[in-house]
């Protein structure tokens, strides 16, 4: 990076956008060129994160930190000349250096708000990344989930499934191992590991109409990419119907130890049990949580079992199916969002008209905006599962969304029993709705990377 006297004047991002972390990116980038007099191309990634609980502001980045050698400055002082430009934004309250070459940002309520309809796009979770052309089917096949019933032993089911995820995960992403078509490895975990051989057209293990369980059909909703991906509107408004039933759990089981865990879990709790520790051997009896053994057999399943809040599985597809139900109740009473916010994703979030003050207000109470932050991460995290294919990452974030969402939604009444008469209530009522609507998205995406249903209704 090289100072540069013709630098171009400082470059404002646009929020139509919302408050992203493409936004924000772009927004302390500027800063950055700004402070330095380089051009905003020769500034890397700001890649702004959350700070820790008790450090001033909404956001941090090291970004002065990564630039001060080529620049020739001290951290800390680029930290306070980048924190300088960003006070002059209007999304911006306050921002400083701190400790040693670290910019944190504060945004105005109504900035940091915007996030939420943003949030709601169809593709938030994987960046709004289109979907890649299907080459001869080559991108339909990549998705495709290995039968773990096909697993002789737990152990292989369970590296079969963290395989599927893994490799789900960087096609969503984007990450170094993804060809532009999204096709996936020439060989499959059960093929790799020397067991059943995937067969394609119909009776193909693990499709839609193939052999399962007791001879029967197995699970037809797992197998395809994002349900989101590629679509153009509200990743809420095109919610497919799907229910909590489970194949495994209807038919007779099999006869390796594989097939009888998934006739006591089913094969949405086994899947998210098995992409929930981070060691890939875990040790004979690990735990990943109260009652939660990284390695559930059907002889001890602990609380993978149960459809209760033990089950971190069922929390998080309840979560989803509850978000879901929420906007559906509201839309029985007549709370039904207008077309031109109706009409969101590609990024272009939180358009449609400006928030009101009360809905803003009720957005930046401190539950709502925990949640918030949590659909702020989101994108971040998706990213580093993928680069470092650790599902257990994206399991633990989808862990913590449904927590604040279940805090948010004990905290407040998001759909009053009637329709709201006064003007003001609406907003409230309105915007609520949104953080449902970008919370159920975000879980439906997450879910179906690990290659897990998400319930739509309760």
């Amino acid at each position: 990076m090289q100072a540069d006297s013709r630098q171009e004047p400082r470059r404002e991002p646009p929020i139509d956008g919302g408050a992203t972390p493409w936004w924000l990116d772009d927004l302390l980038r500027s800063a950055a060129a700004a402070a330095t007099r380089t051009s905003l191309a020769s500034v890397p990634a700001a890649e702004p994160r959350r700070p820790p609980s008790g450090t001033r502001g909404d956001y941090a980045s090291a970004l002065a930190l990564r630039i001060a050698g080529a620049v020739g400055l001290p951290a800390e002082a680029l930290a306070a000349d980048i924190a300088a430009e960003l006070r002059l934004s209007p999304h911006v309250v306050s921002a400083a250096a701190e400790g040693r070459g670290f910019v944190n940002v504060t945004l105005t309520p109504r900035a940091r708000v915007s996030l939420v309809r943003a949030a709601c796009g169809a593709n938030y979770l994987m960046g709004y990344r289109p979907a890649p052309a299907d080459r001869g089917g080559r991108a339909a096949a990549a998705w495709a989930l290995t039968p773990l019933h096909a697993a002789e032993t737990v152990v292989r089911a369970r590296e079969w499934a963290r395989e599927d995820a893994r490799r789900r995960m960087v096609l969503a992403a984007g990450a170094d191992g993804a060809d532009d078509s999204g096709a996936r490895p020439s060989e499959t975990p059960a093929e790799a590991s020397g067991g059943v051989a995937r067969r394609t057209g119909p009776g193909a293990p693990g499709r839609a109409g193939a052999a399962g369980p007791g001879g029967s059909a197995g699970p037809r909703y797992y197998s395809g990419p994002p349900p989101s991906w590629g679509s153009s509107g509200r990743a809420a408004d095109e919610v497919t119907e799907v229910t909590w039933r489970d194949p495994y759990l209807d038919e007779p089981p099999g006869e390796s130890d594989a097939a009888r865990l998934l006739a006591v879990l089913g094969e949405a709790s086994a899947r998210f049990a098995f992409c929930r520790s981070a060691p890939e051997h875990p040790r004979a009896g690990e735990l990943t949580g109260p009652g939660l053994p990284a390695l559930p057999t059907a002889e001890e399943p602990g609380n993978w079992e149960r459809h209760t809040a033990a089950n971190p599985g069922f929390a998080v597809r309840y979560a989803h199916a509850h978000a879901v139900r929420t906007r559906a109740w509201a839309a029985d009473l007549g709370f039904v969002p207008s077309r031109a916010v109706a009409e969101v994703g590609s990024g272009a979030g939180a358009r449609g008209g400006a928030l009101a003050d009360d809905a803003v207000a009720a957005l930046d109470e401190p539950l709502a905006a925990a949640l918030a932050g949590c659909l702020f991460d989101g994108p971040g995290v998706l990213s580093a599962a993928a680069g470092r294919r650790q599902p257990h990452i994206l399991v633990r974030y989808l862990e913590g969304v449904a927590t604040a969402y279940h805090d948010w939604r004990e905290s407040c009444t998001a759909v009053p029993t009637s329709v709201a008469t006064d003007a003001a209530r609406g907003e409230v009522v309105m915007a609520r709705l949104e953080l449902c609507a970008a919370v159920a998205g975000v879980l439906r995406t997450g879910l179906s990377l690990l290659g897990v249903p998400a319930p739509t209704r309760l």
